[in-house]
């Protein structure tokens, strides 16, 4: 079993990162998902002097001192009346695409494939067959983007662009690792 979650990981891990490159790479259909206007030059031109800290910033910004009623009624018709959103910022320089970064990238996907390998290890007493075993792979990875991409598009107001996008491309990924780990954990019959 060790050696199937150990070898999953690492091929399973293998088939994230290579269908991650091909999509953010290769393919240009995510250059349709994030918006690319010359109009956010003029609204970071002086960021590094409003947020001096890397965080996650909703706008308009909701103070520890609006938790009142009349705070949060002011809070409820700055949002409801101007623009709102989250700015994900990162305060610290660096390469865009470090060794680094990629490697954290590759880790997290061998991470992410063992644990896949485990809940298919659990679960292979019921899938006895390839296609099921890689629906099943393929069914977790939709979990989570159901349960994390699509509850934050519906209560972050992401747009709906981006929300597709990544939903459509976290599932091609599972599907992915799905065939492989399909492959590799099998009923011992079949070993």
């Amino acid at each position: 079993m060790l050696k199937q979650i150990i070898i999953g990981g690492i091929v399973g891990g293998i088939a994230l990162f290579i269908w991650g490159f091909i999509s953010w790479a290769v393919m240009d259909w995510h250059f349709y998902t994030i918006q690319h206007d010359e109009g956010t030059r003029a609204v970071v031109e002086n960021i590094e002097t409003q947020l001096s800290e890397t965080g996650v910033y909703y706008f308009p910004p909701l103070s520890a001192d609006q938790h009142d009623a009349a705070g949060m009624e002011e809070y409820a018709e700055q949002f409801k009346n101007g623009p709102h959103g989250m700015i994900f910022y990162t305060a610290e320089h660096g390469e865009m695409m470090s060794p680094m970064r990629l490697a954290r990238g590759f880790l997290v996907d061998v991470v992410a494939s063992m644990m896949a390998t485990v809940l298919l290890i659990i679960a292979l007493p019921n899938l006895p067959k390839y296609g099921a075993r890689v629906m099943y792979v393929l069914a977790l990875g939709v979990f989570a983007v159901m349960s994390v991409h699509l509850v934050n598009g519906v209560f972050h107001d992401m747009p709906v662009s981006w929300t597709t996008g990544v939903a459509l491309d976290l599932t091609a990924s599972w599907l992915c690792a799905g065939l492989v780990l399909g492959a590799i954990v099998r009923p011992q019959k079949d070993a």
